[in-house]
């Protein structure tokens, strides 16, 4: 080049090419200075390029420092720090290293090997850090069914937490993760049926939690106190349902609500809603208990739960007489309807049905009260049905069978039953002209003995009468609102009449609470959220300080083609 100032600028610019070529071979060394040749050295460790060997000088450089390494140790990592480093004594002196760095230290580091490919672990402590360093850690365990994969007690939970409880916890871990796992783990296993009441995690725990393991898992054991200081609603509204107690109702209404509606208060509209709320056990014996209904038969443990008896008795709706001496339950029912037909009525099938307790053919005995009842009825079916007997001679008759009935009554009956025996003697010995009418009044409208707001009672039956345009009825009516006015009149008042029943609690019928159709102690609901990112990373730092029991004594297989960078 002849031009002098042209021939200098091109050396300026020969120059600054060079520096900037002299400047990139720079950058392109590590800190450790690590060349080309010392990237070789370092292949021969299995850390392939330069960023490889990058990720290893981070991790000599935190455990060059150590208090704890050996001076052989120590030596060892500061000469791979200087670019060559030693392939049989480097892998022993990092894993000391490692080991005494904090757990968060260790999890980052590993996750930095694996990122670079620097497998320095076995191939079982690959499979392990394979999972501990994805990103989606369950969904490459159940989306390959990697279901092998097994570890220490922290990288077991870790598998469980990562998959929420589908892959189960081995029961030889359980020790050692139950008094640190995170909660929300446990109910995972819980939730799948890893955890069981005989494992007794409870144990591992502080008293609210274990408090609350025992009802998730043994809601047996747990006290009324207990589950008032948990809130728990499903045990104290069973328990209080158990007791007789009355419920306070919840909005929308729950099966003790409808257990309470259907069972105790008989509203027979709400049995569908029962069979609905049910769990599955019950709602079978809901349905057998409606089917028997049909023909009054129930099995005998059903017959036996007076708890069930109101339902019972107001599903079925006997045409025929009831055989009383089938049971207890049986001679209520028969009772109730040998009243119910003669406070409508229906005097001969009354008598039909009351006469039905006076034919034994039971396996025991029925009660002393129920018998005097039923003597009682039919002893007034026989007094007033002798008014309309064909001849002299069968009404005389009729009157000495109520006679008959009657001394029964008395004989375990009390004041009124004695006073009924009374009237029917009286009857007896006057003369058939002279007597007065032989029926009770009450029951002529449709009332109990003695009842209170008969008078309204009796006006309201008057203006129904009179909108049918059924006169007959209305001086029938009329005939026994003048009895009732009359016998006010006189001292013994209505102990004139002929009373039934005698006594009207008799009749009722239990207000127990059943043995049946009562659900079972169902464990307390999980309450605990999905396991957070946070606690998932707590058990992910433990595990990680488990693999290094994994990390090899020695450098993997040399590969001596591997990639350069």
């Amino acid at each position: 080049m002849t031009d002098p100032v042209a021939a200098r600028r091109a050396a300026i610019a020969a120059e600054r090419e060079r520096l900037a070529r002299e400047r990139e071979r720079r950058r392109s060394r590590t800190p450790g200075g690590t060349s080309g040749f010392a990237q070789r050295k370092w292949r021969w460790l299995g850390v392939n390029g330069g960023e490889a060997v990058q990720t290893v000088v981070e991790l000599l450089k935190d455990v060059e420092p150590l208090a704890t390494l050996t001076d052989d140790q120590r030596a060892t990592v500061q000469q791979a720090l200087a670019g060559t480093p030693d392939r049989e004594t480097l892998l022993p002196a990092v894993r000391a290293g490692l080991v005494e760095l904090a757990p968060e230290a260790v999890l980052q580091h590993l996750r930095s090997l694996w990122a670079a490919d620097v497998h320095w672990l076995n191939e079982a402590g690959l499979a392990r850090c394979r999972v501990l360093c994805s990103t989606a850690p369950g969904l490459q365990l159940i989306g390959t069914r990697t279901r092998a994969v097994s570890g220490g007690p922290a990288f077991s939970l870790f598998v469980t937490a990562a998959t929420r409880g589908a892959i189960p916890l081995p029961n030889a871990v359980l020790a050692d993760v139950l008094p640190w796992s995170p909660l929300s783990v446990i109910d995972d296993l819980v939730d799948h049926g890893g955890l069981l009441p005989e494992d007794e995690p409870w144990e591992a725990r502080g008293e609210e939690e274990a408090l609350y393991l025992r009802a998730r898992l043994a809601p047996r054991t747990v006290q009324p106190q207990e589950a008032e200081r948990l809130g728990w609603e499903g045990f104290l509204r069973r328990r209080a349902f158990l007791s007789g107690e009355t419920i306070v109702r919840q909005e929308p209404e729950d099966v003790w609500d409808l257990l309470y509606d259907v069972v105790r208060d008989v509203h027979l509209p709400s049995l569908d809603a029962l069979d609905a709320a049910l769990p599955r056990a019950q709602q079978i014996q809901l349905r057998d208990l409606k089917s028997g209904a049909t023909h009054g038969q129930w099995s005998a443990e059903t017959v036996r739960d007076r708890g069930l008896w109101k339902l019972m008795a107001a599903l079925w709706r006997p045409s025929e007489a009831v055989e009383p001496w089938r049971s207890d339950f049986y001679a209520l029912v028969a009772l109730n309807r040998a009243y119910d037909l003669l406070r409508s009525g229906h005097l001969d099938k009354a008598g039909r049905q009351a006469k039905s307790f006076l034919q034994k053919q039971g396996q025991g005995p029925l009660s002393a009260e129920v018998m005097c009842e039923a003597y009682t009825i039919a002893a007034y079916v026989a007094a007033a049905t002798s008014v309309s007997a064909e001849t002299d001679r069968a009404a005389r008759e009729r009157l000495a069978l109520a006679e008959e009935y009657a001394v029964k009554a008395a004989e375990n009956g009390g004041p009124a039953a004695e006073r009924n025996l009374a009237h029917v003697r009286t009857w007896k010995a006057t003369p058939k002209n002279n007597r007065g009418p032989l029926t009770n009044p009450f029951l002529e409208v449709g009332l109990d003995h003695g009842a209170e707001g008969w008078e309204a009672h009796c006006r309201a039956l008057y203006r129904h009468y009179e909108e049918q345009g059924d006169q007959a009825g209305q001086m029938r009516l009329n005939a026994a609102q003048d009895r009732l006015d009359e016998a006010l009149r006189h001292e013994s008042a209505f102990d004139v009449f002929f009373q039934v029943p005698l006594d009207r609690s008799r009749y009722v019928l239990p207000d127990a609470v059943p043995r049946q159709l009562v659900p079972a102690l169902e464990p307390l609901a999980r309450r605990t959220p999905l396991t957070s990112g946070a606690e998932l990373e707590s058990i992910r730092v433990r595990a990680a300080v488990e693999l290094l029991d994994d990390f090899r004594s020695t450098a993997p297989h040399l590969d001596r083609h591997g990639p350069r960078s």
